[in-house]
């Protein structure tokens, strides 16, 4: 993020869950993350898919600006 910012670049984060034994009965296996990371791989490239020709060609945003009220 912060390098991003700092060549002005716009950016996104994605974020995908890959361990839900915080609240199960039992214990999630390494072989379930595992398995749950390569489906999240295949959703994300599908959604990267989607959206990619959905990014607008002229910026409304200020992050090619960054730097100039930045605080060094």
């Amino acid at each position: 993020c912060q390098l991003a910012r700092e060549a002005q670049i716009c950016y996104a984060s994605i974020s995908t869950v890959t361990d839900y034994d915080v609240w199960a009965e039992k214990p999630v296996t390494a072989k379930e993350v595992i398995e749950t990371l390569s489906k999240n791989v295949e959703l994300t490239k599908k959604l990267l898919t989607e959206l990619i020709d959905k990014i607008p060609t002229s910026k409304s945003c200020a992050c090619e600006k960054a730097l100039e009220e930045a605080e060094f």
